[in-house]
């Protein structure tokens, strides 16, 4: 089973997806720590400069305050005051003259005239940051632990971060989906767009340069390296077709030559004798070599694009008859059926129609199984005129359908009688039908019956 390119690229859109989630929920508290230190004196500095913070009594000043109103929510905020007796370690050790306080060139407060000043101090084995500003004849202080509260901070924006990821995870694996499905749908949009370029390119317009432009600059080697392979192809193409062409030329004289002396041994030979029968075997190969080369020859035109149509109105109903009443002659043992709609027109050459309905007649009268059947078919359609020819046959190949039109191929294993043939009748009654706008095909699909079916779009067909 072949993959989907769509569902591969959906599903790696969302494990890039997922590695980025997954990624950025263990580097986040390592990208945030600084940027959330920062903030923390920044609120710090805020709260020194609320002269509210420091209006209560002297006992109060020391405290633990779970419940400060400020932006990130300090936890462990410690107040103290120069001018008052405190009995606190932390307020010992933030009072200690000998801290050196470095000031903050940027007050988060714009109205305070005050400078804020910080400082870095330990405390049994912990890391203090403190601020203080100066108030009157003494000086106000605030210290925190700085590890602890962002800590906290951190794991307060991990808990709501983990409450909207599961609450919109529906809505980011629709997101995920339809970045995934239009990705893919523009990635199949320029496969496709290349693909109609190569597809609308056959033997018949190799010379006619592609005006189409690369929607991106990495298309644009493809785009050359196709142009490239075009031009060897015409040439391979065109010198194919001289070589078919000139050798078709060149044989079919010294065949014409051939079976006008055999034609004449005919005559001149004793009725029945030995001499007679070898000058017609000689007669009827020369003329299987005629026919070859005059295939071969089509072959070349068609190929070149050069096959001359003289378009008339056929009366395709009649020709087919006329066609099908010599099949009891060809082949007695069969059981011939038909089912000819009358007055069928079409715009045809007639010299290669008759060539199409000829090679299809005659491949179904030389395949068909002994004492088989072989039924006749030709109706007009809305959009169609549909002839069939369907015979019996044994040991079918599977690949018939397939290889059926390729040039030299021969369905050996059909029937069990030696069969005569070249193997380029049905290739030449693909390219008239495709001169004509028209398609034969092969079908197989009914066990032990063999179809020829071609289809003549009416929409060509004289009004």
């Amino acid at each position: 089973m072949r993959r989907s390119l769509r569902l591969l690229i959906i599903i790696r859109v969302f494990f890039c997806v997922l590695f980025f989630i997954f990624l950025n929920r263990f580097a986040a508290p390592y990208i945030m720590k600084d940027f959330i230190s920062d903030v923390v004196i920044e609120e710090l500095a805020e709260e020194i400069s609320n002269e509210y913070n420091f209006s209560n009594n002297g006992d109060q000043l020391v405290q633990i305050n779970d419940q400060t109103p400020n932006m990130v929510g300090l936890k462990r905020l410690t107040k103290c005051s120069s001018n008052l007796n405190i009995n606190d370690l932390i307020c010992e050790k933030i009072t200690n003259p000998n801290n050196e306080w470095k000031k903050i060139e940027k007050s988060a407060n714009p109205f305070t005239t005050q400078p804020i000043e910080i400082t870095n101090i330990k405390v049994e084995d912990k890391n203090i940051i403190a601020v203080r500003k100066s108030h009157h004849n003494h000086f106000n202080y605030l210290a925190i632990e700085p590890e602890f509260e962002v800590r906290n901070i951190i794991g307060f924006i991990g808990t709501i971060r983990n409450h909207i990821t599961w609450f919109e995870a529906p809505l980011l694996l629709i997101l995920v989906l339809g970045i995934g499905y239009y990705f893919s749908s523009y990635v199949i949009w320029l496969i496709k767009d290349v693909q109609k370029l190569v597809s609308n390119t056959d033997a018949a317009n190799l010379d006619v340069e592609n005006n189409s432009k690369a929607h991106f600059k990495e298309l644009e080697t493809f785009i050359q390296v196709f142009e490239s392979l075009k031009v060897r192809l015409k040439s391979s193409f065109d010198q194919t077709s001289r070589f078919s062409s000139n050798a078709s030329h060149e044989l079919k004289k010294p065949l014409t030559i051939l079976r006008g002396h055999a034609e004449q041994g005919l005559k001149a030979a004793t009725d029945g004798s030995r001499e007679q029968l070898h000058f017609a075997i000689i007669a009827e190969q020369v003329d299987q070599l005629i026919g070859i080369t005059d295939r071969l020859l089509l072959l070349a035109k068609a190929d070149a694009n050069t096959l001359d149509l003289n378009l008339t109105k056929i009366n395709l109903s009649q020709l087919f008859e006329q066609i099908i009443e010599s099949a009891q002659f060809a082949r007695p043992d069969l059981s011939i059926t038909q089912e000819i709609q009358e007055n069928i027109y079409c715009d045809f050459d007639d010299f290669l129609l008759r060539q199409l309905l000829q090679n299809l007649f005659a491949n179904s009268m030389k395949y068909a199984s002994l004492n088989g059947r072989v039924h006749f078919q030709l109706k007009e359609l809305s959009s169609s005129i549909r002839l069939e020819i369907q015979n019996t046959a044994i040991n079918i190949p599977n690949d018939l359908d397939g290889k059926a039109f390729d040039r030299f191929y021969r369905g050996k294993e059909i029937g069990s009688q030696s069969i005569e043939g070249s193997g380029l009748g049905l290739s030449l009654c693909k390219e008239i039908a495709k001169a004509h706008k028209a398609t034969v095909i092969i079908n197989t699909d009914q066990p032990g019956v063999v179809k020829a079916i071609l289809n003549i779009n009416t929409k060509y067909l004289t009004t």
